[in-house]
């Protein structure tokens, strides 16, 4: 018999000590409530159908602009366009469009903390 949702979250949550950890911020994925390391490692697996036309870890040598290292302000703006229809590009809005406002915070933050 499979678990219930909650019950593998609750799992997860006390199973990575973050139970205790009050003072770090967590997330919210698919509605639930998630403890920050899950949050880390979604943001990271999110992040890497990034790296299919920006390169790894978002340092494209190509034509496709990089992403690391660029300004957290200039990436949150060109994700919000892109999946706003106010930017033109080939497969960027239908990329965006699955991810949440939350999550394009946390992936402006993953990349312009890339150096």
């Amino acid at each position: 018999m499979k678990k219930p949702i909650k019950a593998v979250i609750a799992t997860l949550w006390l199973a990575t000590g973050a139970a205790g950890a009050a003072d770090q911020a967590g997330c919210t994925i698919a509605g639930y409530d998630m403890p920050p390391n899950v949050c880390a490692s979604h943001t990271r697996t999110i992040a890497s159908t990034c790296f299919i036309c920006h390169g790894p870890n978002g340092k494209s040598q190509a034509a496709i602009p990089p992403l690391a290292g660029r300004d957290k302000a200039e990436l949150l703006a060109a994700l919000q366009d892109f999946r706003d229809g106010k930017r033109e590009a080939t497969v960027m809005q239908k990329y965006v469009k699955g991810y949440s406002d939350s999550e394009y915070e946390d992936l402006a933050d993953y990349f312009s903390a890339i150096k």
